[in-house]
């Protein structure tokens, strides 16, 4: 993987319409309210380098090929839960290389240096590869009509962990 690279969002930001056109089509289905234009502007938002939401993007072989980001809240429900994996998305013409992997890796690492406890994610087909990198499974819900799966991770690897700083809730 040493011809891979994870790059802050924030320093590429003209990027922003090819990678929202990518998740749309990706992920449209799940969020029916947001138009391709709102996934520009989330992205658009996580122009940040120490504090959430942050936004990368992977670059193989001097090519743009996909992204991921850590954000407050990823789902209209479970807004207890608090930050998120989310975003992890690669082109098909890489998939199958092992950069899904090395990206998930890459972003529990920076979350880490964040001082992140705690992760959450949820994926509609992925439980078992996330399983193999550590995560839990937390629960399986319908969400926008899909199955879906809520998993969790802690950056400290122990199995029980506090939530994380950011995740403060008002009493």
């Amino acid at each position: 993987m040493n011809q891979t690279k994870l790059i802050l969002l924030k320093q590429q930001p003209e990027l922003i319409p090819m990678l929202a056109h990518w998740h749309y089509l990706e992920w449209g289905a799940l969020f029916p309210e947001k138009t391709e234009a709102d996934f520009a502007a989330d992205l658009a938002a996580s122009l940040n380098e120490q504090q959430l939401p942050i936004s990368w993007v992977v670059v193989y072989e001097h090519q743009v090929v996909g992204t991921a980001s850590l954000l407050l809240h990823d789902m209209q429900t479970n807004r207890e839960l608090s930050p998120w994996l989310a975003n992890i998305y690669l082109a098909s013409s890489v998939r199958g290389k092992g950069l899904g992997k090395w990206l998930v890796q890459q972003v529990m690492t920076e979350a880490r240096q964040l001082g992140l406890m705690q992760l959450y994610l949820f994926t509609e087909d992925q439980a078992a590869f996330y399983q193999r990198l550590g995560w839990q499974v937390l629960k399986q819900e319908l969400y926008q009509g899909k199955a879906v799966t809520i998993m969790s991770w802690c950056c400290n690897g122990m199995a029980n962990c506090l939530p994380s700083p950011i995740h403060a809730a008002p009493l």
